[in-house]
């Protein structure tokens, strides 16, 4: 358990126009689904809350339908941040977000728990090199007034890069680059289910 009232969130929105077929449902390692695999995965971290941000026109699972808190713009999806700032207006009790998005299928515990314990004895904004995602999110009151402005104001920067930046993010260096396995093809996305997703033991630099 974290210090902080930390929630679990997979971004799980999107339409996933370049694999031709919602990612999510993918079988994956065991599990019915991609999506399965991941809260299986984000459940072990012990954190108080677990959510899924799923756009409300995607089809969920019965058994995670609970879990999901859908885009405040039921129109179109707008990107990863707009299912950060949904969990975080649906969870004020929230102190800091763990995000991962449902698409790296070789990502392990390890490389979530570093990432959560850094940012957690930090106390800032930390992610993985320039990818980005996975990113662990403290949820000030600047920030979270942050996020609402950029999903509601017209020169408005929707850009994960963008909120990185707001928050001088922590760029971390991990021992499992393989882990940050992203697949948006069909190619991708069979070549990461040859790879064994064996878990790093990870230190600080």
């Amino acid at each position: 358990m974290t210090a902080r009232v930390t929630t679990g969130v997979i971004l799980a929105g999107g339409a996933s126009r370049r694999m031709g077929q919602d990612k999510a449902m993918l079988p994956a390692r065991g599990h019915t689904s991609l999506l399965h695999h991941q809260v299986a995965l984000m459940q072990q971290l012990g954190l108080e809350q677990l959510f899924i941000s799923r756009h409300i026109t995607l089809q969920t699972p019965a058994d995670l339908q609970h879990l999901v808190i859908s885009d405040i713009n039921d129109e179109y999806h707008d990107g990863p941040l707009a299912g950060i700032f949904s969990i975080a207006k649906a969870c004020p009790q929230a102190e800091a977000l763990l995000v991962m998005p449902v698409d790296l299928p070789l990502m392990d515990l390890a490389t979530l728990r570093y990432l959560l314990n850094i940012g957690d004895a930090d106390d800032r904004a930390v992610y993985f090199l320039q990818e980005y995602l996975p990113l662990y999110l403290p949820l000030s009151t600047r920030i979270r007034q942050y996020l609402e402005d950029q999903l509601t104001l017209a020169t408005a920067d929707k850009s994960i890069r963008g909120l990185l930046s707001y928050c001088q993010a922590l760029s971390l260096q991990p021992a499992n680059s393989t882990a940050l396995t992203n697949t948006n093809t069909h190619e991708e996305w069979l070549a990461s289910q040859q790879v064994s997703a064996t878990p790093t033991v990870i230190e600080r630099e």
